[in-house]
């Protein structure tokens, strides 16, 4: 056999079972959920303060247009993560966009019955924008209008409102991304009663 074609017979082997190795691009290859980890925990450390501060209104309010939440449609249980996590990471992105926008600087933290906890309100939503960024999503500049509506009379109502849900989040999100950042995410069996 000519040398020649050894050699590139060789190369072309040696190219392929490389490349073989090699994973795929992929989307969530990207996101260092160690991090996101790490993020969610000072989120949740952060949430839990806030929340043994913010005392709950002496009046009742109806809070007629809540936070984003997360439902159990939306898939954020370890079985439904090892086989589809973009359903339940979407609906993090959605929750973390709609938390940075209520407690951002310009928030419902702001000039507020709520403004004596602005700087907690203001880390929570560095955290979430910290968040954002590494879920690969754009954080946003400054909140949007929907926050701007309340009145001084709700303000109390709403900043405890916002403070209860930012904490049952920031539980959830963390057993999500520390099950996403383990690195053998043990096999789960679906038992039925």
């Amino acid at each position: 056999m000519d040398r020649s074609l050894l050699v590139a017979f060789s190369i072309a082997i040696l190219v392929f079972s490389c490349a073989k190795g090699i994973p795929m691009h992929r989307k969530d290859a990207e996101i260092n959920f160690f991090q996101c980890r790490a993020l969610s925990l000072k989120l949740n450390e952060i949430a839990r303060d806030l929340y043994n501060k913010v005392e709950p209104p002496n009046i009742t309010a109806n809070i007629s247009d809540p936070p984003v939440s997360i439902r159990q449609i939306d898939g954020c249980d370890p079985w439904s993560l090892e086989t589809n996590k973009e359903t339940c990471q979407s609906r993090i992105i959605l929750a973390l966009r709609n938390y940075t926008s209520i407690f951002h600087k310009d928030g419902v933290f702001k000039n507020s019955a709520c403004s004596e906890w602005r700087g907690q309100a203001n880390e929570i939503s560095d955290v979430t924008e910290n968040l954002l960024r590494a879920l690969k999503q754009p954080a946003m500049d400054r909140p949007s209008n929907t926050v701007s509506w309340h009145v001084w009379w709700h303000d109390s109502a709403l900043c405890r409102d916002s403070v209860e849900r930012v904490y049952s989040f920031s539980i959830m999100s963390a057993r999500v991304f520390s099950f996403l950042a383990a690195p053998h995410a043990p096999k789960r069996e679906n038992k039925q009663c």
